[in-house]
């Protein structure tokens, strides 16, 4: 997960609203539960000391966003400046946080968020095709040739040359379609392009296309008839493999990192705080199943971080103060420009966290290696492939 959306959050000063609710409006009385959530949170942020313009200017956003269609989160985060970070979630948050605090609550901001991904679909047909990119209203059609596209039975020569007119249609009509998809994906920068049809017309489609689409193509079988904007589970079930996948890459690259004595990766609170304070952090890792509820010291800078007193005392910084560790590291990340990776997803429990086969294989190199009475490959950083304090990150260069 890219972490720029936080910058405004890690440039402004505290202390900060942060407010995780669900918004979903589904029942008749949506409308009342929206302003009995507004005066909940306008009280509770009150309530904490939060002054009268921070209220004002979240009980603002709250009432100026339009609701979703069905199930939706919003996550709000403020300050005396006024809104910072201001996202909404097609799902609720596992809970609703309201908060006036030092630091902005980023370990629950950052599990509630979801990354956007540009996705382009498309259905691709004999005759054309229809394309779907970020910001349509409505799928954009794509009209070939009308005739010929359907083949006919029959023998002889006669027919054989009516098939193979029939077939340069569909090859022209593909092409144009391929060079319409390729337009709109660019254009947008797509990470996905869906694609819908029957599967001979899907095949003639991915066939066509420029390396660039086909390489983020992702199939959809018995779509023939599905319209790009009627497959919305579909689109996010493609993004959610688009995502795992990174997820396992980024894993999988630190792990490698973490067997090598470069120093290029390092896992556990104290290692990684040194790490954000030398902002030497490129990704950070975070496994909720077994993460650190410890308190850093924190000066008035976002790297201004250690796990005791001294080491910020070392650095001539003399104003501290107690900040939950995982948000503080979050913001500095943030502030370096860094990525976050998250190893677990909560709704789904696969063991610890999702990314299990860097796992599998490290047991069955040890299962071989004392079978055939050797000395077992050595593990890296990690025990038993779990992460030290549940955090780790690789590094910009060594430290």
């Amino acid at each position: 997960m890219r972490l720029d959306w936080l910058r405004d959050a890690c440039a402004a000063p505290g202390p900060f609203a942060t407010v995780l609710l669900d918004v979903t409006h589904d029942t008749e009385d949506a409308g009342r539960q929206d302003e009995l959530r507004r005066r909940g949170v306008r009280e509770e942020l009150a309530g904490q000391g939060a002054p009268e313009t921070v209220v004002d200017a979240v009980d603002a956003a709250l009432a100026d966003a339009p609701p979703p269609e069905g199930t939706g989160g919003r996550i709000l985060v403020a300050a005396e400046k006024g809104i910072l970070v201001d996202a909404t979630t097609p799902a609720p948050p596992r809970t609703s946080v309201t908060t006036w605090s030092p630091l902005p609550e980023l370990a629950a901001v950052t599990e509630s968020f979801r990354e956007e991904v540009p996705v382009v679909v498309v259905r691709i047909h004999d005759s054309g095709g229809e394309v779907l990119a970020p910001g349509d209203a409505a799928p954009e059609e794509v009209k070939g040739r009308s005739r010929p596209v359907h083949k006919v039975r029959g023998g002889g020569l006669a027919h054989l040359n009516m098939q193979e007119h029939v077939e340069e249609t569909w090859r022209e009509n593909t092409a144009d379609v391929a060079a319409r998809v390729d337009e709109r994906v660019r254009a947008c920068g797509a990470q996905v392009l869906v694609v819908l049809g029957d599967s001979p017309a899907r095949s003639r489609l991915v066939d066509a296309l420029p390396e660039r689409s086909a390489r983020i193509v992702a199939e959809v079988e018995h779509t023939a008839g599905a319209s790009p904007d009627e497959v919305p589970d579909t689109v996010a079930a493609a993004v959610e493999d688009l995502l795992d996948a990174r997820r396992r890459e980024s894993y999988a690259h630190y792990r490698q990192l973490a067997g090598r004595p470069d120093g290029q990766a390092v896992t556990g609170l104290a290692d990684v705080v040194a790490a954000v304070r030398a902002e030497a952090v490129d990704t950070l890792f975070l496994d909720p199943a077994i993460l650190t509820d410890a308190e850093l010291w924190a000066g008035n800078e976002p790297t201004h971080l250690g796990v005791q007193r001294e080491e910020l005392e070392a650095l001539n910084v003399t104003e501290t103060h107690q900040v939950p560790a995982v948000s503080a590291i979050i913001r500095a990340v943030a502030c370096q420009s860094g990525q976050l990776v998250r190893l677990d997803d909560p709704d789904v429990v696969r063991g610890r966290d999702r990314l299990d086969d860097a796992r599998q294989a490290e047991e069955q190199a040890r299962e071989a290696a004392d079978a055939a009475g050797e000395e077992a490959p050595e593990t890296g950083l990690l025990a038993n492939g779990e992460l030290a304090d549940g955090l780790a990150a690789t590094l910009r260069f060594p430290i």
